[in-house]
């Protein structure tokens, strides 16, 4: 464990849980594991729970190989298998003091876990996340990854684009206390995709803290396709109505500006019946589209031209997607919440 001051270099090393919810990540656990073992934190010291959610692909037969050379490696089964109900069942298999997550397409760097207990124990924060650095494969990938790191493209998620350390809302997976789980309770299973931010809400609502770093990025493989973008952010804006109806305030004004985007083009119709109108929503689009090629220019500076070309495309689909999504969980929640 790296330690900066001499007090935390004579603590006792804590022991850490790492709890990885997956389902079909053949592509990309294997590495993912490769960068948890991969840690200068001490070996004998953290575990991998691997709840896997019921793969139909080889991300079982990965896993049991890298443990049958690993003890410290498990998998457990997932039957609820959703991520939230993977975290809670791995959680719950678990001894750690702290609880490390990590998702099956992302990558640590080699001091993540050294790194995220020593601002814990420094700091006394609940829980700290460091940077999503998005990557992708594929032209469009390259796109998408370079658009999900822009404040134009994702607002108010600051895990992934600040460079300063500070206190947010929310983080990007995240390392907790095991405190934090006996206090404010569970990943809500009722709030897929959105259970991490559900929970952070409910920690800080106590009066805890969630800490963001960029010293611990975290490499993070995005969807390679705009339709699976669109499905990803759907789901995103339609799961936060659902938590935004039983906790009110995780809502941040910022959250509306992607649903009133997508009320604004569908009242398009009503702009088109007067001149002025007309005028008012080319004048409108223009400029939104203006603002997405002039976003898309300054996120793929260092990118190749056919990256650079598609950025600007990636924009609305992430906004209109999100909104899209946020308006239909609220149709579905007019007469009461559901689940």
């Amino acid at each position: 464990m790296t330690g900066h001051t001499p007090e935390l270099r004579l603590r006792p090393t804590p022991f850490v849980s790492v709890v990885v919810p997956v389902y079909n990540e053949e592509r990309h656990i294997r590495t993912c594991l490769a960068s948890v073992l991969g840690q200068d934190y001490p070996q004998d010291r953290y575990e991998i729970i691997v709840a896997d959610g019921g793969s139909t692909d080889r991300t079982r037969d990965i896993v049991q190989e890298i443990a049958s050379s690993h003890p410290n490696v498990r998998l457990i089964d997932n039957t609820g298998r959703t991520q939230a109900a993977g975290l809670n069942r791995a959680i719950l298999a678990s001894s750690g003091d702290f609880v490390a997550r990590q998702d099956g397409h992302a990558e640590w760097t080699p001091h993540h876990l050294s790194r995220s207990i020593e601002l814990l124990l420094q700091s006394g924060a609940d829980n700290v996340g460091g940077q999503q650095k998005a990557i992708g494969t594929t032209t469009t990938g390259r796109a998408i990854a370079c658009a999900m790191s822009s404040p134009f493209g994702v607002g108010g998620a600051r895990f992934r684009y600040s460079q300063q350390s500070e206190e947010v809302t929310t983080v990007f997976l995240g390392t907790f206390r095991r405190t934090v789980f006996t206090g404010a309770g569970m990943f809500n299973e009722a709030y897929p995709p959105h259970e991490d931010y559900e929970l952070n809400h409910r920690i800080r609502a106590r009066g805890g803290r969630i800490l963001y770093s960029p010293d611990i990025p975290v490499r993070y493989h995005v969807r390679e396709s705009l339709r699976e973008l669109a499905r990803q952010y759907f789901l995103y804006g339609r799961a936060k109505v659902r938590v935004a109806w039983a906790s009110p305030g995780v809502m941040r004004p910022y959250h509306l500006a992607a649903p009133c985007l997508v009320a604004a083009v569908a009242g398009t119709p009503v702009f088109l019946v007067t001149r002025s109108g007309r005028r008012l929503g080319i004048c409108a689009a223009a400029a939104y589209a203006a603002a997405c090629v002039a976003a898309g220019a300054r996120c793929t500076v260092r990118e190749p031209a056919a990256v650079r070309l598609r950025a600007p495309f990636v924009f609305p689909v992430l906004h209109m997607s999100w909104g899209a999504g946020f308006w239909i969980g609220v149709f579905e929640h007019r007469g009461g919440p559901r689940r």
